[in-house]
């Protein structure tokens, strides 16, 4: 399994819909994510051992969202993501929802 393919999956545990960088749907609650960078890592002899890949999630909720925040960082978590960091939350008057980013990082060795 790729990573995106992981970090769709991974989302989806939480019970509501998620697409990459665009959803058209009409729910209360629902996901967006993107791959913000993807880098080479752990080089030895001008070789890469591995990749660090960077991806930002944003939480949109019209609902109590601070389980769904918690739930979030526990699946990623245990699918293998760390550097699990929620940035500041934000209320969108123009469509009422509430926005929550996270970013979070996958190593591939």
């Amino acid at each position: 399994m790729n990573v995106d393919t992981l970090v769709k999956t991974t989302l989806e545990k939480l019970g509501c819909p998620v697409e990459r960088l665009k959803y058209d749907g009409k729910a209360k609650t629902f996901i967006t994510y993107q791959i913000v960078v993807g880098q080479d890592t752990h080089f030895s002899d001008d070789e890469s051992g591995a990749e660090e890949f960077t991806y930002r999630a944003d939480i949109y909720s019209r609902v109590d969202y601070i389980a769904l925040m918690r739930n979030a960082k526990r699946v990623l978590k245990e699918a293998g993501f760390y550097g699990i960091t929620f940035d500041p939350e934000v209320f969108e008057e123009s469509t009422g929802y509430y926005h929550i980013p996270v970013e979070f990082k996958y190593m591939e060795v």
